[in-house]
């Protein structure tokens, strides 16, 4: 384990691409809990469900965090999302979307959810976040809906 390196992330191993190979820069940590869960729909793919959440973020970028979930849960453990975060830095908007993928985790119902994101801001300090590309790594329980997640710039 990498120095630094909390024992909760090397817990769970990636899902997607070896994340510890690409080379990143920490944006922002964030803890976020549910504000609620709407089921929409099953299907023969599985359920569609909406988490709502908001928090706080600390780091280069910090200030209070909205996020939405459109989820689909798989029978298999496995979960995709589309998602949306405002993040509110001094009073300066930063608007986060992206593509999100999951997998459940001991103990049920965690998962780690890996998503690539793309930002927008009209804030001059934080402008150079409208040419980065952002890549989490994260652990959603939810049983205490809790999130617990990092955002980094990756190259």
């Amino acid at each position: 384990m990498a120095e630094g390196e909390s024992l909760l992330w090397a817990t769970y191993p990636a899902i997607g691409p070896p994340w510890e190979s690409m080379e990143k820069e920490l944006l922002f940590e964030a803890k976020v809990n549910t504000s609620s869960i709407n089921i929409r729909e099953f299907s023969p793919q599985g359920a569609r469900i909406d988490v709502l959440a908001t928090g706080k973020v600390s780091g280069k970028v910090s200030g209070l965090i909205f996020t939405t979930h459109n989820a689909l849960l798989k029978a298999d453990g496995t979960g995709e999302a589309d998602i949306r975060y405002i993040v509110f830095s001094n009073g300066e908007p930063v608007f986060v979307w992206g593509k999100a993928a999951g997998k459940a985790v001991d103990p049920t119902p965690t998962y780690r959810i890996e998503e690539n994101l793309t930002f927008q801001t009209p804030s001059q300090k934080l402008g150079y976040l409208n040419t980065t590309k952002g890549w989490l790594e994260g652990l959603y329980n939810f049983a205490s809906g809790e999130y617990n997640f990092k955002v980094y710039a990756t190259k």
